[in-house]
């Protein structure tokens, strides 16, 4: 490893410092900021591009701050905690503005001026809902080190919920939890938002056993905080809830409550099971689906298409709006939350149905069916290959949620190459103190000439 003096220009996506090397290859520096000249430690060198650690902050940034967590720089969660949170946000902006203003397409470069400062976290910390774990043989659990496959031991996140780090804490002095953990390759926190209470998930590397299942009605007997526990494994379906006092199985899902969400006639009611998706960011969450309504601006007589539709996120609220809606979904446990959202909110207009995006995609063109308005939320590799079938499909308007600007603007360049217009960038910080962002982007769909109408709806 060698030590180099290096004067950062930028961030670029992934958090990293941009700068150069004294041989001037591109130098990417973790845990710098813009203007900041460092002296970093080169830890890996590629063909185009050597990564590295600051180790000596020559020329702080103005607004560079102590990170408050024990951890930092040793898990590979955070990367900007040592940064004001008005800085944070603008340095997100300024990656998405970045990666646009990459693209060979002078449309996108466009684009640029379209991106709208990020909607803020009310909280800075505590705002997970579920951490994942990871265990080694000896029973040491944590997070991976960056760029590793090392295990961080950590006794507490401050990103993750309070009640989390509680059970966290209690769990750990607990010996029927010694004993699970022997048996596990990662652990799932969740926060139930209706009880407060924190969930267990054990991925362990056998099927449990009785005796598992006695040390884990121990945790939740003797740990207030411990409202259930799940054994989840690689040869064997999850388990039912351990410690559960409820027999109903409805009553076996998380629930989450907007009662007043801005745009909705009524409040939402959204449930998913314990090892399902869903945001991880709940409060931010609600932020998003009141962007998405504002953008999608849905009047009685639209149809929308909803893929990657989750356990209903997105379709449950716009059904409320909508003529009728069609969710698609591969994964199971989601559509069967989503079903089951739709039933407890009293919607007919809304279907859902378990099948692969890209082939249901396929299968709706041959059956000449258009919507007014397409939702897609796909998984951080985006929609390659997807622009044309999506231009065939959509009447007015395709609303895109990203969690990866990478590969958003990737497909950002495809879409408007078949045709689709940009109107507007809202990215939205799910996630403070890492470099992950959450953008929604509108495009008008080549199918339609007319003009976008203003937006009745106000976040």
């Amino acid at each position: 490893m060698t030590l180099q003096t290096i004067s950062i220009t930028k961030i670029v996506n992934g958090g990293y410092g941009f700068g150069h090397l004294e041989s001037g290859q591109v130098a990417l520096i973790h845990y710098t900021l813009p203007g900041e000249t460092v002296t970093a430690i080169i830890e890996e060198k590629k063909k185009n591009h050597s990564f590295g650690k600051a180790q000596h902050i020559v020329t702080p940034h103005p607004l560079r701050r102590k990170p408050p967590c024990r951890y930092y720089t040793q898990c590979g969660g955070c990367d900007l905690q040592h940064c004001d949170y008005a800085l944070q946000l603008s340095i997100k902006k300024d990656i998405i503005k970045e990666l646009l203003a990459r693209q060979q397409d002078e449309t996108l470069q466009t684009a640029v001026q379209l991106v709208a400062p990020p909607i803020r976290s009310d909280v800075e910390f505590n705002y997970r809902q579920r951490i994942r774990l990871q265990v080694k043989d000896s029973g040491q659990i944590g997070f991976l080190r960056f760029r590793s496959h090392e295990i961080v031991a950590i006794h507490s996140c401050m990103l993750a919920a309070r009640t989390i780090n509680d059970s966290l804490s209690a769990l750990i002095s607990v010996d029927s939890f010694q004993a699970l953990i022997k048996i596990c390759s990662e652990l799932e926190l969740l926060r139930n938002p209706e009880s407060n209470k924190t969930i267990c998930i054990f991925h362990i590397l056998r099927k449990p056993r009785p005796a598992d299942k006695k040390a884990a009605e121990k945790l939740v007997s003797n740990i207030a905080s411990i409202e259930c526990v799940y054994f989840s494994g690689n040869d064997f379906q999850i388990t039912d809830p351990i410690g559960y006092t409820s027999t109903k199985k409805n009553d076996r899902l998380l629930t989450l409550r907007y009662p007043h969400l801005s745009g909705l006639p009524e409040g939402l009611k959204l449930s998913w099971e314990a090892s399902g998706f869903c945001q991880l960011n709940l409060a931010q969450n609600r932020k998003l689906i009141e962007t998405v309504l504002v953008f999608c601006n849905c009047s009685p007589n639209d149809t929308v298409l909803d893929l990657f539709c989750g356990m209903g996120n997105f379709s449950i609220p716009l059904a409320q709006l909508a003529k009728d809606v069609l969710g698609i979904e591969g994964q199971g446990s989601a559509i069967r939350s989503a079903r089951k959202n739709g039933i407890s909110a009293n919607l007919s207009n809304v279907l859902f149905k378990k099948e692969p995006v890209q082939s249901t995609c396929k299968k709706l063109i041959k059956e000449k069916r258009m919507f007014d308005i397409l939702v897609i939320d796909p998984p951080r590799q985006g929609i390659p290959d997807m622009a044309h079938d999506l231009a065939l499909l959509t009447k007015k308007k395709l609303i895109y949620i990203s969690c990866d600007p990478a590969t958003l603007c990737r497909d950002l360049q495809d879409l408007t190459r078949r045709g689709f217009t940009i109107s507007k960038i809202q990215p939205i910080d799910m996630f403070p103190q890492t470099h992950h962002i959450e953008t929604v982007v509108l495009l008008t769909s080549p199918q339609t000439m007319s003009q976008e109408p203003v937006c009745n709806i106000s976040l």
